[in-house]
């Protein structure tokens, strides 16, 4: 069955996009978006009014916090490569632009086969976001001048509008990619205890955080 026809089966959030002049085949579709830094900001909350606190430590073996937990949750992301290590942890570099919002209010998502870019743009509160990029195993985590100007140009062949909207800012991050896949897995701590492995979601993590935060929970016990 084509994509389309199944998720347009699903309910009338979803329907097949006929009428697109470039495109052979899409979706129209109404699902939730997330703006990243509230949403971080909003979990920070949860943890505090739940009794959690947040501290910044450097940490060079897990022996540190068995000394103060009977039970540790590794979610280190990248930096499990070093600290459990695992050599499958590779990060995937993503940058986005953040433009003045010309007027748009749907988003769009495009995925190019032939390279490792998608083209996307999502309305958010204070601006319009542009991207993207997925290169493997590349480290920089400051804006690259040149990617900024092709994600716009990618962007504005999908909505004009968006090539004379100004540019009010840049993201880079590094998605903390495994290969193999995400591990959610409980082994023992030095000297006793339990650690529990939460890392490998690479950009994924919002879809899959529920669920793996779940299943470590359980670990956890």
């Amino acid at each position: 069955m084509h994509g389309g026809e199944r998720f347009a089966g699903l309910g009338p959030w979803a329907r097949q996009l006929g009428d697109a002049a470039e495109e052979a085949a899409g979706l129209r579709v109404t699902l939730p978006l997330l703006d990243m830094p509230v949403h971080l900001r909003w979990l920070e909350r949860r943890l505090a009014a739940a009794g959690g606190t947040v501290e910044r430590r450097t940490v060079t073996g897990f022996g540190q916090a068995a000394a103060e937990a009977p039970a540790v949750v590794n979610c280190t992301g990248l930096g499990a490569r070093e600290l459990v290590p695992d050599a499958g942890m590779r990060p995937v570099r993503g940058q986005l632009t953040v433009v003045e919002n010309p007027g748009i209010d749907e988003w769009f998502t495009r995925a190019d086969p032939a390279s490792s870019t998608t083209t996307y743009f999502f309305p958010q509160p204070g601006g319009l976001v542009l991207g993207g990029t997925a290169d493997v195993d590349d480290r920089r985590t400051e804006p690259d001048p040149r990617t900024a100007q092709e994600i716009v140009a990618r962007c504005a062949r999908v909505r004009p509008e968006i090539a004379g909207a100004r540019i009010i800012g840049h993201r880079v991050g590094l998605r903390p990619a495994r290969d193999g896949g995400v591990r959610v897995e409980a082994g023992p701590l030095p000297g006793g205890g339990r650690l529990v492995h939460n890392y490998g979601h690479g950009g994924a993590g919002v879809t899959v955080a529920w669920g793996c935060a779940r299943e470590a929970a359980r670990l956890v016990g």
